[in-house]
């Protein structure tokens, strides 16, 4: 009997010693960019945080909400970057399991949330078969920021705003997305359309649209550094 309790002890000890020399990893949504937009949770977990992998754009003000003693690593891309962003993404993947196998307390912190063409998805499906724990904290989506920064309802029942649809600017071959521009024309006046990474792309969005006989006159905003103190909205029309 003492040998076999001995035996379920050595077990017990080895189980929490693995357990202690692997980490978990936190997909942390940081927002649109003002730092009062965080969440509760994510300012918890960024401040117990031992590592932070973080996007360009996160800013300095939310990065200092991490003990000054934890590794701050800069893994952004920006959009248009020339580099090989599929070969940049798996650097990305095994720096997150490098990590929370040194039994560290990793946060992957991201502009918007984590979802929503973040590539959290990417990351997830990586370090569960991986056999690492996450935890996914949401955060307020640019598109959102940007509505209550510039004070834009996506929806309203009395301008027939009843649906939203986000979408992505352009592809990762630098074109304007693969979709059916004559549904999206032709509903323009049904719904809002939000093109995340768009700028570069924004004529060309334009041209689509019109050449399917999207109406002119439907109104359209472009807005940069939403809800910071450097935020900026052109408004206009797609033809203009």
């Amino acid at each position: 009997f003492g040998t076999r309790r001995a035996t379920q002890e050595m077990q017990i000890a080895g189980k929490s010693t693995l357990m202690s020399q692997t980490g978990m990893v936190a997909l942390v949504g940081a927002g649109p960019g003002d730092p009062e937009l965080l969440t509760v949770r994510a300012m918890r977990l960024l401040r117990s945080a031992e590592v932070v992998l973080h996007d360009n754009l996160i800013s300095e003000e939310v990065l200092a909400l991490a003990p000054g003693s934890a590794a701050r690593v800069n893994v952004g891309k920006r959009c248009g970057d020339v580099k090989d962003r599929g070969l940049q993404q798996r650097e990305i993947h095994e720096l997150l399991l490098a990590y929370s196998r040194r039994g560290q307390r990793v946060i992957r912190l991201k502009c918007g949330d984590p979802f929503i063409f973040g590539r959290g998805g990417e990351e997830l499906e990586f370090l569960a078969h991986h056999g690492i724990d996450v935890e996914v904290v949401p955060g307020i989506t640019t598109a959102l920021g940007a509505a209550a920064s510039c004070q834009m309802p996506l929806t309203h029942r009395d301008h027939g705003g009843t649906s939203v649809r986000f979408m992505v600017g352009q592809t990762q071959a630098k074109r304007v997305p693969d979709i059916d521009w004559a549904e999206l024309a032709q509903s323009s006046s049904r719904q809002t359309v939000v093109f995340y990474m768009g700028m570069k792309m924004l004529s060309d969005i334009c041209a689509c649209l019109l050449k399917n006989e999207a109406n002119p006159e439907t109104p359209m905003a472009l807005v940069e550094n939403a809800t910071l103190p450097n935020q900026r909205i052109v408004c206009g029309t797609v033809s203009t």
